[in-house]
């Protein structure tokens, strides 16, 4: 049996591979990397890329991360408070080019 999963969380991938047996094993040297699928007898099993298992481990180790530095935050409140911060116009404006370039 063969199926193509697409678009899924890896909670959903968990959740829908329940049962059936995964294997993870490196491509042999010059081969193009990509995974591949195989059924056996037995089930499903399905062989993960190096690749995509660092993949997964940086998408689960950024969406760990919190979305905002609090730390940051209060430091530069402390700062307008007290009458401190100073905007660099010129840092501002480069950084404002920099993001229309990647646009």
């Amino acid at each position: 049996m063969s199926m193509e999963l697409k678009n899924l969380t890896q909670t959903q991938a968990r959740a829908a591979n329940e049962g059936r047996s995964v294997a993870e094993n490196r491509p042999a040297p010059g081969s193009d990397g990509g995974a591949s699928r195989r059924d056996t007898a037995g089930g499903d099993q399905v062989t993960l890329t190096d690749t995509a298992r660092r993949l997964s481990d940086l998408t689960q180790t950024v969406s760990d991360q919190p979305a905002v530095d609090r730390g940051r935050v209060d430091e530069i409140r402390r700062a307008i408070q007290e009458g401190r911060y100073e905007v660099n116009a010129e840092r501002v404006a480069d950084r404002l080019l920099q993001t229309e370039a990647l646009l």
